[in-house]
């Protein structure tokens, strides 16, 4: 035999919504929401470059193109900026396939 759960117990404070508040658009809905709080920055100003997909390409190199590729990363990269081996990648494919971005 299975026992029913009964109803939870919600504290006092909470007070029941009007149903017509629905009806009439929701305005106590909109009462108790907080404002946000819009802060203009410097970075209105620049322009915003939205993200480019990227799609997952796996390629096997040769041990020593790897090697250079992996020193090549591990040279470029300064204190603070890491240079990637995809970033890399992405430049000479740019070059080589003349791609202007």
């Amino acid at each position: 035999m299975s026992r029913m759960r009964g109803k939870p117990n919600l504290p006092d404070d909470l007070s029941p919504k009007d149903p017509t508040d629905f009806l009439d658009g929701a305005s106590a809905d909109v009462a108790e929401k907080p404002k946000k709080i819009v802060k203009k920055t410097s970075t209105e100003s620049q322009e915003v470059t939205p993200p480019v997909a990227t799609v997952s390409k796996i390629f096997r190199l040769r041990w020593d193109i790897a090697m250079a590729l992996e020193n090549a990363a591990h040279n470029e990269s300064k204190p603070g900026h890491r240079v990637t081996q995809t970033e890399i990648v992405e430049k000479l494919l740019k070059q080589y396939l003349d791609i202007d971005h």
